[in-house]
């Protein structure tokens, strides 16, 4: 059983069951799937789980007020390594009311910062490409991290009844009580009990505001991927980039073919000769991302176009940010308390 060291929106998931449900009610014209290399979160979670409600999981610390009162903390962007404190601060609320109910629980260290990179649109930075390829070292990695849970060893070894308990316990009876739609259409479900909702509600106070505020900000980045995808300078970039990658002797027309042919050109080598292959192309894609305009290009038109998306979606992001900040000093107390 595995738990991502992010909030629930972002997916905390068990074997065999989603915490959360997705309705596509309002389809919207879908975007083309960013290179993000690798995935951002590690497995750190919970295991065994006990069939309950939140009712015995006992009262956690006073969240901050409802977002309906005036805020008394500045709606700014936390910063990484508060966005890391509240993240951790949810972890060991979820392992207390677990272990309340007699469920182990571990909780893992967080993923270093340079398995989390994203590459939206073209991997542009040499030494990460040198390393990393196109990030197949660093699923490998995040594999044996899985594998290796105490928490998802223990899930394995329990009944069929046992597993369903567990995620009962984690996650409530169903996903029912907390829904939102992201901007692309999809709407989100997850349940108000469980020691997932109860960590969130000890957190944010708020349990509603913050699952609605979440998953709309996390789910801003299709809107101005496409956007950039669709910008006439974006296509010139390319063209320029792809230019350069034949005389890298690499034929690629976009980044995505770059990738795609790396990855199938690889499949049947032995590993290292596999990584050593895909560094290589993902070396020249980013050179050639550097030395031509592509890179500034798409720097500026993200940035121009993220801009855009978040002006026009203010008000949830205020919302996020302004629960996250009245959420620190509870944060702080939790790991203080914890000796991390």
């Amino acid at each position: 059983m595995t738990y991502p060291q992010r909030p629930a929106t972002e997916g905390h998931r068990m074997p065999g069951r989603r915490p959360w449900r997705r309705h596509e009610r309002h389809k919207a014209k879908s975007a083309r799937r960013p290179l993000c290399l690798p995935v951002t979160a590690r497995s750190g979670l919970t295991g065994a789980l006990v069939a309950a409600v939140l009712a015995g999981c006992g009262p956690g610390p006073a969240g901050p007020p409802a977002p309906g009162r005036a805020p008394t903390v500045p709606a700014r962007e936390p910063s990484p390594a508060q966005v890391r404190l509240l993240e951790r601060a949810e972890l060991l609320l979820v392992q207390r009311c677990m272990r309340a109910r007699g469920i182990p629980y571990s909780v893992a260290a967080p993923v270093p910062d340079s398995w989390q990179r994203s590459f939206p649109y073209v991997v542009d930075e040499a030494d990460w490409a040198r390393r990393y390829g196109y990030g197949a070292p660093l699923q490998r990695r995040l594999q044996a991290l899985k594998e290796a849970d105490p928490n998802q060893r223990y899930f394995t070894r329990l009944s069929a009844d046992g597993r369903a308990t567990a995620r009962s316990a984690l996650m409530g009876p169903a996903p029912v009580g907390l829904s939102a739609t992201t901007p692309t259409g999809v709407t989100i479900t997850a349940s108000t009990q469980g020691c997932l909702a109860h960590a969130q509600r000890a957190l944010y106070g708020d349990l509603g505001a913050w699952f609605r505020a979440k998953v709309i900000t996390m789910n801003l980045q299709p809107l101005y991927v496409a956007q950039v995808r669709a910008d006439p300078r974006y296509a010139a970039a390319v063209r320029q980039w792809s230019a350069c990658m034949r005389t890298q002797g690499h034929p690629y027309a976009t980044p995505a073919a770059s990738r795609k042919a790396a990855v199938t050109s690889t499949r049947r080598l032995p590993v290292a000769q596999a990584d050593a292959r895909q560094a290589r192309i993902a070396v020249a894609e980013a050179h050639c991302a550097t030395t031509t305009s592509l890179s500034r290009t798409v720097r500026d038109l993200d940035r121009h176009y993220s801009d855009q998306v978040r002006v026009r979606y203010r008000k949830e992001i205020t919302v996020r940010h302004t629960l996250q900040h009245a959420a620190l000093a509870t944060a702080r107390r939790l790991v203080t308390e914890a000796g991390q």
